[in-house]
């Protein structure tokens, strides 16, 4: 086998390894949460230019950039909702010249949606607990109390900002989590 042709078979292979690998690292389960305005996860990940600008333009510092462990994600950025929260200031949209974060009103942000587990929720074990529903930024919208009590989660209202998750009281395993959309 000729170099050359050796060099480009085991180049393409590892490119292909890194693509079949990536395919998780996407999921709408196990996926990464994108910052506001974000296209959807096979255009975004085309469009983006991992240039980081939007990680340092957050001024809570809750976006972070992908490293090789998420596979073609790499360099592209992700909230971790249980580490810090957006505030939904779209700051990173502004300085997005690639396009990977389009124009967005606040209520209309679709980053993740939360869920609230009902065996973990501490309001649901009989404790007086409405931290989730009181930090929302749309209070009484995206999450509600059922019987002024229990909170749940209205998909049309939330944004996937992640307050719910970071402020949540139940340990050792948080009660509200947010998850990528899959749409």
């Amino acid at each position: 086998m000729e170099r050359r042709a050796f060099i480009k078979m085991v180049f393409g292979g590892g490119i292909l390894g890194i693509l079949m690998g990536a395919g998780k690292a996407v999921s709408a389960d196990e996926g990464l949460i994108r910052p506001p305005g974000a296209e959807p996860e096979e255009l975004f990940l085309g469009t983006c230019a991992r240039c980081g600008k939007c990680a340092e333009i957050c001024p809570r510092g809750c976006i972070k950039i992908a490293h090789g462990e998420q596979g073609v994600a790499i360099g592209t950025p992700y909230i971790v909702p249980v580490e810090n929260y957006c505030d939904l200031c779209l700051k990173c949209i502004d300085v997005c010249t690639a396009g990977a974060l389009k124009s967005v009103e606040k209520e209309k942000v679709r980053m993740g949606l939360a869920q609230i587990d009902k065996d973990l929720c501490l309001a649901r074990k009989g404790e007086d607990c409405r931290v989730c529903h009181a930090a929302c930024p749309f209070y009484d919208k995206a999450i509600k109390l059922e019987d002024y009590k229990y909170p749940t989660v209205d998909p049309d209202y939330c944004t996937g900002c992640g307050r719910c998750e970071n402020v949540c009281i139940a340990s050792p395993q948080k009660a509200a989590t947010v998850k990528p959309r899959g749409d």
